[in-house]
């Protein structure tokens, strides 16, 4: 490989585009030079790649087509810089060509051909050796120290300093090479909640060279990443920016996918961007012209598309990024909040209020207030503390929307500020519930009261503290949102559909059980944390309803959700979905994903409802359960058929219950807790042997036929530990 020296860096970012194609290629081809195929390493995230001389140099197709960039590279002045969107890439280990990957880099890092290499935070020396290079590792980030190596090989999580970031900048400016990574989506749970386009001075000090570490995440069904030398010009920002404005200026109309590759790229860069940096946000906004508030704010009715609305969604994306990190205070409304999450009734108090925590229970803890769009609420904490995790959360609806083809809502409204001081004054542009926000390190702090001054008094009731007269008051509350609470489970919803509910107390009651029930037969009752939460939302990021810390349901569910009677009451969705937050590896393998969290769920028709267990979805009838049956046996390739269809292999585990009943499935569960059947299983294969000899042991029967018929593979070794046992196989089959 032939080290070049790039062209200078050009500092009027924003004015040109990239740098022409046939020069970005021939340098990817240098970074690429005898690699075929890279795993993905991780969970790693985008790179926002925007400078005049930066380029994507590992990038997949989402299910759009629309590549993403996990790995860019960059001129900064004299030096060069390669970014990686996850730490685990620095060490050249991960198979496939990642060690020719890395040693290309290296050397068109440091422009030539045995570069001296420093390691921080890298356990790497030996593979560089190994590869004939001069490598060590060195422990301070200063100026002496860098002078040693041509390149420094980084691990970006933990140098968040502005003076490390200062130092390391300087150095590349100067010629030195710089090869980073870090894991952008988890800074926040690696910082004690600090936001990574604020409070990373290394990321911040390479943002001249016009390639950043985002706090997106993406690849999530990916196994690796294809080497191209020929990737879109329009993954780089700048790019994207000049052609769009070359097209409102009466340039040739941009093609569908080049249009939602460049908008898809601006996004990208502009969630690298900390808010008092401006240039970015200006040449999106000069390159898409002037317009209106009202062309900005999507609705269910009338939503904001890819295909329709590039330019809108370009900007209403650039302003909610820039509005979740904004100061403080004088953040004004911004017109998309009276549709969702609503407008606080005119005339409504605003009120202080003190709200008591208990540090022992983590999350979210609620207050029974609202912030107005645009209105500054103050909240003050004891003094000693200020600066160890807390932060204040306006607005329950946490899902971003950025990457989802229609807006229906703005795609970013909820906000969470540190409580570095005693005293913080903020704001958030959409409004939204009020949550002091407890992390995970202050479980051992003794309870505190917070007081939280302007907020407008929301519906809460809480169980156990609230009974059903004082609900007729509560929910007489003006803000729009409102919440009902027992220790297990927490549920958000309008507060319209809250003034509807006269039962709360029997309401939350069985909700209180539903939590308990699935915690007492997966066994995690000694494992909870914190309550559950259920947030309704007009647009979530993923499903009808998704899994998490809140489950997210559809606005529409928020009815159902909060109506519980002898003939009506919440129904399979709500028990799925907190059933995916009660599975573990343990017993759910490849396949079972959507299956496992449904018999979970099932328990609650049994163990709550106190119902027939199997009326809870049209997929489980006797009649689609016997149907499964026989398409199983006429299947040619019974594992694909099983793995593939949830419902189908559900009807293996609807078997299990009925015959050996649900102190079956609870002793199964409860099983990993102890060694009776030995240590927990590693790998699918594992826990697919273990399935079948643990149930086979706790039902006394030889399940290796039934699980032939159904197709699960399972060892020769785990059918031989059952043999001795009675063969089962239920009717039908």
């Amino acid at each position: 490989m032939k080290p070049t020296i790039l062209l200078p860096l050009l500092f009027c970012a924003f004015a040109q585009a990239q740098m022409p194609p046939a020069l970005v290629n021939a340098e990817r081809a240098k970074i690429l030079e005898g690699v075929k195929s890279v795993p993905k390493a991780g969970a790693p995230g985008p790179v926002g790649i925007w400078g005049n001389i930066a380029f994507p140099i590992l990038s997949a197709p989402d299910k759009d087509g629309v590549e993403i960039a996990v790995a860019a590279a960059a001129a900064y002045a004299k030096g060069r810089v390669i970014l990686f969107g996850h730490n685990s890439y620095l060490g050249g280990g991960e198979g496939g060509d990642h060690a020719k990957l890395m040693e290309n880099c290296v050397k068109w890092a440091g422009n030539k051909e045995k570069p001296r290499i420093g390691l921080k935070g890298v356990n790497a020396v030996n593979f560089f050796k190994q590869r004939g290079f001069n490598a060590e590792t060195f422990d301070t980030i200063e100026k002496k120290n860098l002078s040693d190596y041509d390149v420094v090989i980084l691990n970006m999580q933990g140098v968040t300093g502005a003076e490390e970031g200062a130092v390391l900048a300087e150095y590349i400016q100067a010629g030195g090479g710089f090869i980073g990574g870090m894991t952008g989506w988890a800074f926040g749970q690696t910082s004690g909640g600090k936001d990574l386009a604020v409070s990373h001075g290394l990321n911040q000090a390479l943002m001249p060279a016009g390639v950043a570490i985002t706090d997106m995440s993406a690849f999530d069904q990916l196994r690796g990443f294809d080497a191209r030398i020929e990737l879109p010009q329009m993954m780089n920002a700048s790019e994207a920016i000049a052609a769009i404005k070359k097209q409102r200026e009466g340039g040739p109309a941009l093609e569908a996918v080049a249009m939602k590759q460049g908008t898809n790229a601006i996004q990208i860069a502009m969630a690298a961007q900390p808010p008092d940096r401006s240039n970015l946000k200006n040449a999106v906004l000069a390159a898409l012209g002037n317009a209106g508030a009202d062309a900005v704010v999507p609705t269910a009715q009338a939503p904001l598309t890819a295909d329709k609305h590039a330019a809108q969604r370009l900007r209403l994306g650039m302003e909610t990024r820039v509005l979740r990190l904004a100061a403080g205070e004088g953040v004004a409304a911004h017109p998309a909040h009276e549709v969702f999450p609503g407008k606080v009734p005119a005339g409504a108090p605003r009120i202080t209020g003190e709200i008591k925590v208990t540090p022992s229970i983590l999350g979210w803890t609620s207050t029974g207030l609202y912030a107005a769009a645009g209105e500054t609420i103050t909240v003050t904490l004891p003094e000693n503390l200020a600066d160890k995790g807390y932060a204040v959360r306006i607005g329950c609806h946490s899902d971003t929307l950025y990457h989802l083809d229609k807006w229906e809502r703005a795609p970013d409204i909820a906000r969470s500020v540190p409580l570095a001081t005693a005293t913080t004054k903020t704001a958030s542009a959409f409004g939204g519930l009020i949550y002091i926000e407890v992390p995970g390190r202050a479980k051992d702090d003794a309870p505190f009261t917070a007081t939280i001054q302007n907020g407008v008094p929301a519906p809460l009731f809480v169980l156990g503290q609230d009974d059903d007269a004082k609900w007729k008051e509560i929910r007489q509350r003006p803000a729009p949102w409102a919440e009902m609470s027992c220790d297990k489970l927490i549920i958000s919803f309008p507060s319209e559909v809250g003034r509807l509910v006269n039962n709360p107390t029997e309401l939350m009651t069985f909700w209180k059980k539903v939590v308990e029930a699935q915690d007492d037969i997966t066994n995690q009752t000694a494992e909870r944390k914190r309550p559950e939460r259920i947030v309704a939302d007009v647009q979530i990021s993923a499903g009808y309803m998704h899994s998490g810390y809140p489950i997210m349901i559809p606005t529409s569910a928020a009815p159902e959700m909060v109506t519980f009677g002898k003939l009506k009451f919440p129904g399979w969705g709500f028990y799925h979905e907190i059933g995916h937050n009660h599975q573990r590896g343990d017993f759910t393998f490849d396949g079972t994903g959507e299956v496992t969290n449904n018999v979970i769920g099932m328990y609650c028709y049994h163990e709550v409802l106190k119902k027939d267990w199997l009326i809870g979805h049209g997929a489980i009838t006797e009649e689609e359960r016997k149907a499964n049956v026989q398409k199983i046996k006429k299947s040619a390739n019974k594992w694909q058929e099983w793995k593939s269809s949830p419902f189908l292999a559900l009807t293996t585990y609807i078997q299990l219950i009925q015959e050996f009943g649900w102190e079956s499935w609870r002793k199964y569960l409860h099983s990993f807790a102890g060694n009776e059947f030995g240590p927990a299983p590693k790998g699918d294969d594992e826990r697919r042997d273990q399935f079948l000899v643990r149930y086979s042991k706790i039902t006394n029967k030889n399940l290796g036929p039934f699980f032939d018929a159904w197709g699960i593979p399972v060892s020769s070794s785990a059918k031989a530990e059952v043999s001795k046992l009675e063969a089962w196989m239920p009717k039908g089959m």
